[in-house]
């Protein structure tokens, strides 16, 4: 038996996962831009991490965060992504929501990546939850699903957004999933042929199905214009989030409250709280140079006051600014080899 190593990271800030996952994407698709946007929702200390261990045309990972985060990414057509949680009983009041679908202990979701092309795919992690995820390429997918026949998986993977399922495929995918990173496998084929077999299944086998819908659409063209908003201008108003997105201030109030906990206003703030962080740690501006414009970065991203902002600020990450200037020329990322017995 020879033994084979996946990596385990452990981030204490977001820009440092942002950077890593722009490279995984890389390595995983050479010729393909990836962009990312990481944001912390709820308040304390941050530290993630996570585990991967691809194997050839599949890259799978396990992450899990102290804090409740956004995900945002730009939707791409060279892959369809599996995720699911492994530990919703220990943390049942967790909010993990992976492209509009709800997640509980059956969820399987965020496949639903071809029918919106230029748009956006965000997700909420739940502090403390442990995320499976599971992506493999489109190319391959779709030449098995035309081998085999399945039709119903590759009408799932167009109009749905995530199925609560415990039929025997769902069970044996995760099975799998689990026994990869405790043994190690060499080939993929299984996680492409479960996948398929999971989506395949009827309607009437599963608990709950997500379909796209003008609620979902709605939060995902919320999303994708918050981190679009223009750096260096007041943050938008509602009246004009709602202008641009064509809806009603109350949809938008429910539809933020429902998903995201908060008010507009609030996920406003932790999206431009997080930004200021971001520039505080940016690797490339001298620390000197930071401390002594960390007022105009604030002031940058529309916070007016500096006194309010630093409460906002301490209170939400637990530090001064000061402290995370002088955090920024330290390594952010511990890097783990985790030995597997390879099957």
């Amino acid at each position: 038996m020879k033994a084979r190593k996946a990596k385990e990271y452990i981030f204490n800030d977001l820009l440092s996962m942002e950077t890593y996952c722009k490279g995984h994407y890389s390595d995983y698709y050479p010729k393909s831009d990836f962009s990312c946007n990481v944001t912390q929702l709820s308040k304390g200390e941050l530290v993630t991490s996570s585990i991967c261990a691809p194997i050839n045309d599949a890259h799978l990972e396990i992450f899990k965060s102290n804090q409740t985060i956004l995900y945002e990414e730009e939707a791409n057509q060279n892959s369809v992504a599996f995720c699911w949680i492994s530990n919703q009983g220990e943390h049942p009041q967790s909010n993990t929501i992976i492209s509009g679908h709800k997640m509980v202990d059956l969820s399987i979701a965020g496949f639903n990546r071809l029918n919106k092309t230029g748009g956006n795919i965000w997700d909420i992690v739940g502090a403390n939850t442990m995320l499976c995820c599971m992506s493999l390429k489109w190319e391959k997918m779709k030449e098995k699903i035309h081998k085999m026949n399945a039709y119903n998986a590759f009408a799932k993977l167009e109009e749905c957004i995530g199925i609560d399922s415990n039929s025997s495929a769902s069970i044996q995918l995760k099975n799998l999933f689990e026994r990869h990173f405790t043994k190690g496998l060499v080939k993929s084929d299984a996680f492409y042929d479960l996948a398929i077999a999971t989506l395949e299944e009827p309607c009437d086998q599963e608990v709950n199905l997500t379909e796209r819908s003008d609620k979902t659409d709605l939060i995902e063209d919320l999303v994708k214009l918050l981190y679009e908003d223009s750096e260096g201008m007041p943050p938008l108003t509602i009246g004009e989030i709602t202008k641009y997105l064509n809806t009603e201030k109350e949809s938008l109030s429910i539809a933020c409250r429902t998903n995201f906990n908060m008010p507009i206003l609030d996920l406003i703030k932790s999206i431009r709280l997080e930004q200021v962080k971001k520039s505080y740690l940016n690797p490339h501006v001298p620390k000197g140079l930071k401390h002594f414009t960390k007022q105009q970065n604030a002031l940058y991203y529309g916070f007016k006051n500096w006194t309010k902002f630093e409460k906002s600020y301490f209170a939400t990450f637990q530090e001064s600014p000061d402290e995370t200037i002088e955090k920024s020329s330290r390594d952010s990322v511990l890097i783990t080899d985790l030995l597997r017995r390879q099957r």
